[in-house]
């Protein structure tokens, strides 16, 4: 038995806060299950399903060859900021991307790239552990743009930035 009742219920991804959301999976999900989604919030690799190891996996290439692309922008070297190996095989959007200079919209690139991820893994399969846990990963991406803006984004950055800039001493 899956979660027929749960997934049916939900409204569109996104439509409820992360508290609700959270409340409601932990009262309909298995102890089991609700270890898995614990997982995933903590990005632990350890005892996780393969659905949450493959969502690390691509997000960590995401993530490699972003990082790629913005040292190669800046004349860095990027084997000293990637972790583990780059992927051997990468969609061109995701080079695209890195490519892309208005950091507001490079971050809709990048979450169209994870949502279409989720969409594409779980398009087969209907009512697992597996659509409870993209539903999840969805909600948590599209309730983060209710908040943002361009202008907040920005002095997010710049605060980064600065900050950074303590680090080292600049």
């Amino acid at each position: 038995m899956g979660y027929e009742c749960l997934l049916t219920g939900l409204p569109d991804a996104g439509a409820l806060s992360m508290e609700a959301l959270e409340e409601q999976l932990d009262e309909s999900l298995k102890d089991n299950d609700k270890e898995q989604l614990r997982l995933l919030k903590l990005r632990s690799r350890e005892g996780a399903c393969q659905f949450v190891l493959d969502w690390l996996d691509f997000t960590k290439a995401v993530n490699n060859v972003l990082t790629a692309e913005v040292c190669r922008k800046h004349g860095l070297d990027p084997s000293k900021y990637v972790i583990g190996e780059m992927p051997d095989e990468i969609a061109p959007e995701v080079k695209n991307v890195g490519k892309e200079a208005d950091l507001y919209r490079r971050e809709h690139l990048i979450d169209a790239l994870y949502l279409a991820w989720l969409d594409e893994r779980t398009e087969m399969i209907t009512f697992s552990l597996e659509n409870v846990l993209a539903y999840y990963l969805k909600t948590q991406i599209l309730n983060r743009w209710t908040d943002l803006t361009p202008e907040k984004g920005e002095g997010v950055f710049r605060e980064m930035v600065k900050d950074m800039k303590k680090g080292i001493n600049l």
